[in-house]
């Protein structure tokens, strides 16, 4: 009796070790279900705000010069994008991130609650606490993402180099950002929401794993944008 008590602690250790080096490995793949469920949801959503947007009438005048359609088209995702942030709701879906380095390609959900970032990365809201504005505004945008839990989307975050590539593709245009900096900072440091003379994007997550007591920030500018290809 006690050998095959012994033999079934024993092969509860073993279990017990198999699902802790997945966790360190490959993050929890529990979570990571649900996660993926919430993402098919939202790209549906999203599909269909895309769809809507793109319906829209976007009315551009011709420019004499390079310089000066750029500077329309600047105007017009910045317009577009304020009149895109009022409309979203704690929840909804934002747009997509698209991350080369990290094989990432997710649906952004407005809102960095625990429900929000249990459904993709959240992009940092008024209800968030720190609110944030969108790609075409000029300003800070802030996305954060888990690293172990609910499909880790920002696990390898610690891998993004300077000149790396992020592109944020929302319903009224694209918009690219190259990482020029990275620093770990406390969980209650947001200076890193400061103003730059760029639109500044930064990627955030808990650091190190399996602990919040920090954060490892990557920060990227803006540098290129344009117009939704289906508007």
């Amino acid at each position: 009796m006690l050998r095959k008590a012994g033999y079934a602690l024993l092969g509860l250790g073993g279990l017990l070790l198999v699902w802790v080096g997945v966790m360190v490995t490959y993050g929890d793949p529990i979570t990571s279900l649900y996660t993926s469920h919430e993402q098919h949801a939202l790209s549906q959503r999203l599909n269909a705000v895309d769809r809507q947007w793109a319906s829209g009438n976007r009315t551009v005048s011709a420019a004499e010069s390079k310089r000066e359609a750029q500077a329309q088209l600047a105007a017009t995702l910045k317009r577009e994008a304020a009149a895109f942030r009022a409309s979203l709701k704690d929840g909804d879906p934002v747009g997509r991130i698209i991350v080369p380095r990290l094989h990432l390609t997710m649906v952004v959900v407005q809102g960095t609650s625990e429900w929000d970032l249990a459904r993709g990365p959240g992009h940092y809201d008024l209800q968030s606490g720190e609110n944030t504005t969108l790609p075409g505004m000029g300003g800070v945008i802030g996305i954060a993402g888990h690293r172990t839990t609910f499909l880790h989307p920002f696990r390898h975050i610690d891998e993004l180099k300077s000149g790396d590539k992020i592109a944020l593709v929302m319903p009224y245009g694209k918009f690219v950002y190259t990482v020029y900096f990275h620093k770990v900072v406390l969980s209650t440091d947001w200076s890193i929401l400061r103003q730059r003379p760029f639109e500044k994007l930064i990627l955030s997550a808990c650091h190190p794993l399996f602990s919040a007591t920090h954060r490892w920030v990557v920060f990227a500018r803006l540098t290129s944008e344009s117009a939704n290809t289906a508007a």
